[in-house]
């Protein structure tokens, strides 16, 4: 006998009230347990993202969860690579900033798309080789192009700059591979391409470097200013053009992810803080 049919089904539950009467008691069951479980995320996370000032210019880190602990309040933010960034976190002077950090972002979107080319470039010329008649003895299923690349080709495909964590891409391999004059015009000098920086300041755009200081994976520091929490990954500023500033950040590309807690004095986990120094201070 054949399978029934899903209509087959339905019009079996349905041909009595009580079959029917069942089936929608298991829908309002369903849906009562669905809407608990959403409540118990939103309540479990305690967000108050609502509470946040969302309205001054140039706020762009998203401030995706705001969350009261005993230490103090926690953020959970998203930060874009693409210059200053204030959070619409609001800290005092004297609060604990402690920081732990990831995610992925890379600084040559040019360098990315310049490499893909590469690779284009390489798999044609073996595409039309095979068809001239070479590599005939190997099967299709077997074929693949990179295993013919030259060394070369291969040299040519690999990006300048590679992605990068929160601390950034090597000073070495920065110093190495970027222009000096204009590696010592970045946010920060002594630190890599990529890295992730903050401040705390009043600005609504950019940061000087008496105000940056390195976050890297992790970090913890005491506010020594009041003032909005700023993000920024380490890239070069344009001084000599005030009107675009973020010249080189255009083609940056990936995001951060940070967890930051404010801890007020006195609160737990306080203590375990330094005073890290700025961007300035570190040359």
């Amino acid at each position: 006998m054949p399978d029934k049919s899903f209509a087959d089904f339905l019009s079996d539950v349905l041909a009595t009230w009580r079959s029917l009467g069942k089936f929608l008691f298991l829908v309002f069951a369903l849906g009562v347990l669905a809407l608990a479980f959403v409540l118990g995320v939103l309540r479990f996370l305690s967000t108050k993202a609502e509470e946040m000032d969302f309205k001054g210019a140039h706020i762009e880190a998203s401030v995706l969860f705001a969350n009261p602990t005993r230490e103090g309040q926690v953020y959970t933010v998203m930060i874009s690579p693409q210059g200053w960034q204030r959070t619409g976190i609001q800290v005092r002077r004297g609060d604990t900033l402690r920081f732990e950090a990831g995610g992925r972002v890379n600084v040559d979107l040019k360098g990315l798309i310049a490499s893909l080319e590469e690779r284009k470039k390489a798999e044609e010329r073996i595409r039309i080789a095979r068809n001239a008649g070479g590599w005939k003895t190997t099967k299709e299923a077997d074929f693949a192009p990179e295993h013919y690349f030259t060394a070369d080709e291969v040299k040519n495909m690999k990006p300048k700059w590679d992605w990068t964590g929160p601390d950034g891409i090597t000073l070495e391999e920065t110093k190495k591979n970027s222009i000096p004059a204009r590696q010592m015009k970045t946010i920060c000098p002594s630190k890599g391409y990529g890295a992730l920086l903050a401040g705390i300041g009043e600005q609504s755009q950019g940061l000087s470097r008496d105000l940056a200081f390195f976050v890297g994976s992790s970090r913890s520091t005491v506010a020594e200013r009041d003032g909005w929490l700023f993000f920024a990954v380490n890239d070069v500023t344009n001084d000599e053009d005030r009107a675009f500033p973020d010249m080189f950040f255009v083609d940056n590309i990936g995001f951060f992810y940070a967890r930051v807690t404010v801890s007020p004095p006195g609160k737990q986990g306080s203590a375990e803080a330094d005073h890290v120094k700025t961007c300035a201070q570190s040359e």
